[in-house]
């Protein structure tokens, strides 16, 4: 069965389950210190995707990735590219507007960079508003504190941004493209802080604050992926794509509800 959206023809996609999981990674393209590549995000969210089709190719489709994101705040670090986030969310809810038209009823927006978590929860509550259908947006990594935290060797404020998670998937998934020996421990958590807290498996900060990266961090590291390895990025991932496909499936299981006009006219 495909579960590649960009593989269908139109006829298959008149005819295919509308109640599969329309997944549509986002992604970003920028520094990840000078020991990882620029498609960092965008790989991992993609092959995490792709994993849970793998595992589920009836329950399923995977959009091709937007490889962008809501990143501003690093382009003192050559290469990124960034994406305003008035842009990014009318980009992102007129795919899934369109997807909507086309009959699908269930859109996972599955995001791999950290400042794209309050545009696509902007974009999935538009989705809903707009179309009615179910849209749910996450944040991989907020699917598995747990896990991260049962298999990671890094203290807090190891894991947060080409870090000993991202860099040990990385590992596992292209290794050629992860040069460890450039790699350095960077780590900014403040021990006294109860809540600006970055680091991703700490169960997220109670308080946001994103300074431009440049200021915090001075090569785009943040964290300790000098303890990453291959074998815990392969444990890391194997979660990955599992907490995903479990949050495929409830969202396969959610009733769609009408909504209720109460500035309607009693009836007599």
């Amino acid at each position: 069965m495909k579960t590649e959206y960009g593989k269908l023809t139109w006829e298959e996609v008149r005819d295919c389950d509308k109640d599969r999981v329309v997944i549509l990674p986002v992604a970003a393209t920028e520094d990840h210190g000078p020991h990882m590549v620029l498609d960092t995000d965008t790989l991992l969210g993609t092959s995490i995707a792709q994993g849970v089709a793998a595992k589920a190719p009836s329950e399923v489709l995977v959009m091709p990735t937007i490889p962008y994101g809501f990143n501003e705040h690093h382009k003192d670090f050559p290469g990124v590219i960034w994406i305003q986030p008035e842009t990014l969310i009318a980009f992102i809810t007129d795919v899934t507007k369109s997807l909507a038209h086309h009959g699908f009823r269930r859109i996972l927006l599955l995001n791999s960079h950290g400042s794209n978590h309050p545009v696509l929860d902007l974009a999935a509550r538009k989705t809903v508003i707009e179309t009615e259908i179910i849209c749910v947006s996450a944040s991989y990594w907020n699917l598995m504190y747990d896990r991260i935290n049962a298999l990671r060797k890094s203290e807090t404020g190891g894991i947060a941004h080409a870090c000993e998670f991202e860099a040990a998937m990385y590992m596992h998934l292209d290794p050629e493209h992860v040069y460890p020996e450039k790699a350095a421990k960077q780590v900014v958590h403040d021990p006294n802080s109860r809540y600006l807290n970055l680091d991703l498996a700490s169960g997220g900060a109670r308080a946001m604050l994103m300074r431009w990266w440049s200021a915090q961090s001075p090569d785009g590291t943040m964290g300790d992926p000098t303890v990453a390895d291959a074998e815990t990025g392969a444990k890391f991932f194997a979660a990955a794509v599992e907490e995903t496909l479990g949050l495929v499936r409830e969202i396969r299981a959610l009733p769609i509800f009408p909504r209720r006009d109460h500035h309607a006219e009693p009836s007599a």
